[in-house]
């Protein structure tokens, strides 16, 4: 009966971690199905080239999510029993977004000649912006803070069902590298469209324009965790960024090959960290400090053993993962996957500890001013040796930068224990 009442008091947690678990699930097998087939057909260099421009994409993703995947997410959490209140969050992070994209497109417009080399480069840019377009209208903050990650699972499956069949018949040859990005632009341009529809159809989304004074709440609320965004991003993705004018595409696509390796296993601690931001939120917002931080800390001892063993073992067959992804001509990113393979672990706990621990405890700033910190050493670092050390100091720098970030947020966490005894 104890364990029924459990079950039953935590439902939306736990389907939250199940769809979830799926959603990520997804993210990691129909992207490792199509990846050897990719890095077969088109080759390292060209996989190189992709990459670099997919990177650019992100930043944009990057700049019109600003921080609403959590800002956002929690107000929902918080306000989930009031339509009205939903309304609003609603539309005014769309309009925010919206916003966003148009000033970034400008940016980018005004960069593109430093930034893409060539004709071939401008085009898949223009191509990959039907992900960001998609991504602006997929409002998985909605849903997750909801706990109503299901309808997200569904969407996301058959996206990237349709992704995954349009590579196996369309990408024949190493020149038809160029229609990766537009497929995937389409994958997200489907569930955007898709997610809205069922948005206003499950919460009763009615779209109106919103306030200035709500708009300008949105911004506020998400600045800090946006900035955060940006330091995560200056370690997390900038590696690549930068290896295209040190390394050429060959290298660069044997190092991309290895770090969508670890990233798509580094999925695994993202998706229980996501999946825990509002139950914490929700359930900080009715205890003290000292309670907030003993839940914390019950739930990242498993958590932490659970992702050692996936970087152990990650380490030890890294040979096995590179070689059934990659062939033998990606075999050198062996090396680079061993590296790295500690951020699986790293990774893991400061997504847990950092947002859903400090987010949900309002020390965003402490956070912010960690990521940040984290980002600037971890790029002057690259910058420094990877003139000497060549590819291999882009690997070490994930690592430091995880190790920096994991650092700080346990000093953060011990001041807040010491403030609060």
């Amino acid at each position: 009966m104890q364990l029924k009442n459990k079950i039953a008091k935590n439902k939306s947690l736990i389907e939250s971690l199940f769809s979830l678990s799926i959603l990520n699930g997804m993210n990691v097998i129909l992207p490792l199905v199509t990846l050897p087939y990719i890095l077969r057909v088109i080759g390292a260099s060209h996989y190189g080239s992709y990459s670099y421009v997919y990177i650019l994409i992100q930043y944009l993703v990057l700049i019109t999510t600003y921080g609403f995947n959590y800002s956002a997410t929690k107000q929902i959490s918080q306000n989930r029993h009031s339509i009205e209140k939903i309304n609003t969050i609603y539309n005014s992070v769309t309009i925010c977004r919206l916003l966003l994209l148009a000033v970034s497109i400008l940016i980018f417009m005004l960069l593109s000649p430093l930034l893409l080399n060539n004709h071939t480069e401008r085009l898949l840019f223009i191509m990959g912006m039907g992900v960001v377009i998609g991504d602006i209208f997929n409002p998985v903050w909605l849903f997750q803070g909801m706990e109503k990650m299901r309808y997200m699972t569904i969407v996301n499956i058959v996206s990237k069902s349709i992704f995954t069949i349009l590579i196996f018949i369309f990408i024949r040859q190493p020149s038809d590298y160029i229609y990766i990005i537009l497929f995937n632009s389409c994958g997200f341009l489907l569930s955007g469209l898709i997610s809205s529809f069922i948005a206003k159809k499950q919460f009763k989304i009615i779209y109106k324009t919103p306030k200035y004074a709500d708009i300008k709440f949105q911004y506020k609320e998400g600045w800090e965790l946006f900035v955060s965004s940006i330091g995560i991003n200056l370690y997390a993705n900038i590696n690549i960024f930068i290896l295209k004018f040190f390394v050429n595409d060959a290298i660069l696509g044997i190092y991309s090959a290895a770090e969508k390796i670890i990233k798509g296993l580094k999925l695994l601690g993202s998706t229980i960290s996501q999946s825990l931001f509002p139950h914490l939120g929700y359930s900080f917002k009715n205890q003290t400090i000292k309670q907030s931080l003993r839940q914390l800390k019950r739930t990242a001892i498993p958590f932490a053993l659970l992702l050692s063993l996936f970087s152990i073992l990650t380490f030890a067959f890294s040979d096995a993962l590179i070689t059934l992804f990659g062939g033998k001509e990606y075999i050198d990113g062996a090396i680079l996957i061993r590296i790295m393979s500690a951020t699986i672990l790293l990774g893991g706990l400061n997504s847990l500890l950092g947002f859903s621990g400090l987010v949900n405890l309002n020390y965003q700033r402490n956070f912010l001013i960690g990521v940040v910190l984290t980002g600037i050493i971890c790029i002057v670092f690259l910058l420094s040796f990877l003139p000497i050390g060549g590819v291999e100091v882009a690997a070490w720098t994930s690592v430091l930068s995880e190790t920096i970030l994991f650092s700080i947020i346990i000093i953060s966490f011990h001041k807040i224990n010491k403030k609060n005894t």
